[in-house]
């Protein structure tokens, strides 16, 4: 059987640090670790592109010729994966509650892609379906490269001039590098380190103590980890939340933070909220609409006592205008009470000691 030649766009996304992450941390959680962010890695490319083969600490990626794939797509892919991974790597290393070197050290683990286009051929090795040619190993070669010395950044995409040509990017800040065996390979370089800095850094949707139309604040003593951990898990939830029948939840790609949507079901009611900030395990902004309507709520937790206990507030904006405070002034009372009697419940399960 004569297989035949095709064309495509070729993609390595590789978490590096792996190697020097796995000395001195606890084997079981670094594996867990890895899965999860390899399986957001994969989720966060495909589509538009389609899984080769997991590679170790490395996803291969494939998008032949025929198929609908631009620049303006691939480059989107790369950068909303690349934040996927950042966010979901925080929120490991802040959220956690288990203190071990694993989760700990997750901030070390860093994500870079390399993108070629080129020819391969797809056949059947001890198997399981392979990708194989000098453009396959060419883009392998790729992943030992120059970049972070030359341009500082240790995330980041590389794309080789045939990439960048076959899909029509330009603009990308040059790069070069020489293998004994390929020879020199021109293309670009994408600081995607900079995307996530810009949005770690933006204006966060938070709702200040002097916009809440509510606002419920009280101690336990308990760490905030716990307190994040109870306000955050849906099994939790469902073990203090005041009437609810159910909990159920949807995640992003990068796991829970934001773009997360809960479905709290009491009875025949069901309330979405949707996370649209998320600082683990300080503060976290949901929008919601309830019985009285649209709201905006920021849970914020400051530590006490050296992070034994935690401050908790929960600053409720109503977001549904004029008649929104109409029927609040006739239901305000009953509504409140039902707030008090949830943070109440709360309190009480974050200062049970059995609470895990």
């Amino acid at each position: 059987m004569i297989e035949s030649v095709r064309q495509g766009c070729l993609v390595l996304a590789d978490i590096g640090g792996y190697t020097a992450y796995l000395a001195g941390v606890e084997l079981e959680h670094s594996h867990d670790i890895l899965a999860d962010l390899l399986g957001g890695v994969a989720n966060g490319l495909c589509p538009p592109l389609h899984l080769a083969k997991l590679e170790g600490d490395a996803v291969f990626c494939v998008a032949a010729a025929d198929e609908p794939l631009d620049g303006e797509t691939l480059l989107a892919a790369l950068e909303s994966t690349y934040l996927a991974f950042a966010r979901r790597r925080r929120t490991v290393a802040l959220s956690s509650s288990c203190g071990c070197e694993a989760c700990r050290r997750t901030p070390d683990l860093e994500l870079k892609f390399c993108a070629h286009h080129g020819s391969f051929v797809e056949h059947e090795v001890a198997g399981s379906r392979e990708l194989v040619g000098s453009d396959v190993i060419l883009v392998h070669r790729l992943l030992k490269n120059t970049v972070p010395e030359t341009h500082g950044v240790r995330g980041y995409a590389l794309l080789t001039s045939a990439c960048m040509e076959a899909l029509g990017i330009a603009g990308l800040e040059p790069h070069r590098e020489r293998y004994d065996d390929v020879g020199e390979i021109a293309g670009g370089v994408i600081d995607l380190e900079k995307s996530w800095r810009a949005e770690a850094q933006g204006a966060r949707n938070v709702v200040a103590r002097e916009q809440a139309s509510v606002l419920l604040e009280g101690e336990v003593g308990a760490p905030p980890e716990r307190v994040w951990k109870a306000m955050t898990d849906p099994a939790h939830g469902m073990r203090w939340r005041v009437g609810v029948d159910d909990i159920r939840e949807q995640n992003p790609a990068g796991g829970r933070g934001v773009g997360t949507v809960t479905h709290c079901v009491h009875g025949r009611a069901t309330i979405e909220q949707e996370i649209v900030d998320w600082l683990p395990p300080h503060q976290y902004t949901f929008r919601e609409r309830n019985p009285v309507g649209a709201c905006e709520w920021t849970v914020s937790l400051a530590p006490l006592d050296g992070g034994a206990a935690t401050h908790i507030e929960w600053r409720i904006a109503l977001r549904g205008g004029r008649r929104q405070a109409l029927l609040v002034r006739l239901i305000g009372r009953r509504v409140r009470a039902v707030l008090r009697a949830n943070f109440a419940a709360l309190l009480a399960h974050v200062n049970d000691a059995a609470v895990a």
